[in-house]
């Protein structure tokens, strides 16, 4: 039977870096992790702690919502490879949505059910008390438990919630817009949906507090609400422009920031209008090099990809409850010296 030590001695590390590598655990480089848990396959390894569940392998189902958002993508790209690459006996059955549509995301939820017979759920929830009922079915009459990922219902029956505190990333938005406006002018918020999902609304609730407590100077104009088009964000945004001498900033709360890239360039106002945005992806962080983003706001795709998982098969497989029930990721910032 092969060891960890002896996976250690062929990679020519510590045994307590093979197991962090192959459990997943912080404190060593994803390259030499990715490199550990490829020998530990090539040498046919089997770690204790899976092997009593080897005969099984869970079907845990993914629903995703607004799924022609750049971060949603990377989510999905990074939920695909996780089995293989975590060495977890779980099948992911991924089903995305690009609208936000509640109804949609019941059948999406009743199919890995009824049809897949899935054994565990990941859910971007939708903000919506038919979800939060739905949650509750599963987990209290089915025995389907279910871990909420990037938004949550707090008082629906989840394991665990997994991602972003929205407030605070939108109370750091509004201090960077701070800083980089002097606190003087007018910004516009550019919503992505009125409704449907948590994080336009509780980033703006975050932003609007951060301005009102320490840049009374600057001024909130109404938020304006693209419905995740993106042409309709670039009108929004010229018609701002043109009207209004003193907009000095843009906060993107979610998706439209294309839209508003354009009309931004095509007015000439690139870089004399501050924008910040969330979510680091490559779309957004060009258009850090471009100097039309100033600021992007990272919420930590990886742990919002694995932990989900983790979680699921941690409680299915021994039904272990998680240590930390709400896991906050990390907010992380991104800008032209650190690209």
């Amino acid at each position: 039977m092969i060891t960890m030590q002896q996976i250690a001695e062929a990679c020519g590390v510590s045994r307590g870096t093979v197991d962090r590598a192959l459990h997943n655990k912080p404190g060593i480089r994803p390259e030499v992790a990715a490199r550990i848990r490829e020998k530990a396959r090539e040498m046919g390894y089997i770690s204790a702690r899976l092997a009593p569940s080897l005969a099984k392998t869970w079907n845990i189902g993914v629903v995703l919502h607004s799924a022609g958002s750049g971060f949603v993508q990377a989510l999905a790209q990074l939920l695909t490879h996780l089995p293989d690459k975590d060495l977890l006996p779980v099948n992911i059955i991924l089903r995305t949505m690009h609208d936000i549509d509640v109804q949609h995301q019941i059948a999406l939820i009743d199919e890995l059910v009824e049809i897949e017979r899935i054994d565990g759920l990941a859910l971007m929830p939708l903000a919506n008390s038919q979800i939060k009922e739905k949650i509750n079915t599963l987990s209290e009459k089915q025995g389907i438990p279910v871990v909420t990922l990037n938004t949550d219902i707090s008082d629906a029956n989840r394991i665990a919630y997994i991602g972003p505190d929205n407030l605070a990333s939108g109370r750091s938005a509004a201090a960077l817009m701070g800083l980089v406006t002097g606190g003087h002018g007018h910004i516009l918020p550019v919503l992505g949906q009125q409704s449907g999902h948590y994080a336009d609304s509780q980033r703006l609730t975050g932003f609007a507090e951060e301005l009102q407590a320490n840049y009374p100077q600057l001024k909130l104009l109404h938020p304006e609400c693209c419905f995740l088009d993106t042409q309709l964000a670039q009108r929004i945004t010229a018609r701002a422009i043109q009207s209004d001498p003193e907009l000095s900033g843009i906060y993107v709360a979610s998706v439209g920031r294309h839209g508003v890239a354009n009309a931004l360039r095509q007015s000439g106002k690139a870089g004399s209008i501050h924008v910040i945005m969330h979510d680091i992806t490559p779309g957004n962080l060009q258009l850090i090099r471009e100097g039309i983003a100033d600021f992007v706001i990272g919420q930590d795709v990886q742990a919002q990809g694995s932990r989900p998982i983790h979680i699921l098969y941690e409680y299915l497989s021994g039904r272990h409850m998680p240590e930390n029930r709400i896991q906050i990721t990390d907010i992380s910032i991104k800008f032209r010296c650190n690209i």
